[in-house]
């Protein structure tokens, strides 16, 4: 009983660890995204800037160029931004929600039965200590009671059987 609760303790600490794992792996994977998103805007924001320089410098088609290729980046940055809120866990990240769920509820059951064991138990140390008070308060009246009136009734049980059988 107390082998089986520490087998569930161990499948959730298990199965925690898989999902603990995979999230940290949506995770990195997205700050990941993130940061090559925030780099590609560095890069648009820097472009923007020399297309803001070029436009005041010279009105010609530097600045015009500069200029497209700073709104690319930048919308290049915004879909990569898109992407990594869409990356998700991988998908055994279920079984291991499905292992943690069954080991919890196996768990359950166990602690039930180690309850209802430890009530039996604890209510028969209490029926012992009844005994033992009640023998040791009155020993005369104990015994004739557990020992005395039982033999009797049996011996009288004897009694008619024999009469009944001749």
């Amino acid at each position: 009983m107390v082998e089986d609760l520490v087998d569930n303790l161990h499948a959730i600490q298990q199965s925690d660890a898989i999902i603990g794992r995979l999230w940290f792996g949506a995770l990195t994977r997205r700050l990941g995204l993130a940061a090559l998103a925030g780099l590609i805007a560095m890069f648009g924001l820097g472009m923007a800037n020399v297309a803001g320089f070029y436009a005041m410098l010279e009105p010609e088609g530097p600045v015009w160029a500069a200029a497209i290729v700073a709104a690319a980046d930048l919308a290049l940055a915004a879909a990569v931004i898109l992407v990594s809120g869409r990356v998700q866990p991988d998908p055994e990240i279920e079984r291991a929600f499905d292992a943690r769920k069954m080991a919890i509820e196996s768990i359950r059951a166990d602690v039930s039965d180690l309850k209802a064991a430890t009530d039996a138990f604890v209510q028969d140390v209490r029926d012992a200590k009844d005994s033992i008070l009640e023998f040791a308060h009155d020993p005369l009246d104990s015994a004739v009671q557990k020992l005395l009136i039982p033999a009797a009734a049996s011996f009288i049980n004897g009694l008619r059987t024999k009469k009944d059988a001749a």
